[in-house]
């Protein structure tokens, strides 16, 4: 995958994350949280937000459900 800058915060690269319970993959910018589904241009820039993305009623709890790509 190719480095990308985050086209939303511009502050960190874009990395590939995956929910441990359903093995589903999408970008994330750890610092604003921006997702981008795998389809997406990651040149682009996205409204989309971890919190909203994952649906868990509980932020918190946002990062306990995730790990980076293998």
């Amino acid at each position: 995958m190719e480095k990308a800058a985050c086209a939303h915060c511009g502050q960190d690269r874009v990395r590939c994350y995956e929910r441990k319970d359903t093995g589903r993959r999408f970008f994330l910018c750890p610092e604003c949280e921006s997702v981008w589904e795998l389809e997406d241009d990651l040149h682009e820039d996205t409204d989309l937000y971890l919190s909203e993305y994952l649906l868990t009623g509980d932020p918190a709890k946002d990062w306990a459900i995730i790990t980076p790509c293998a």
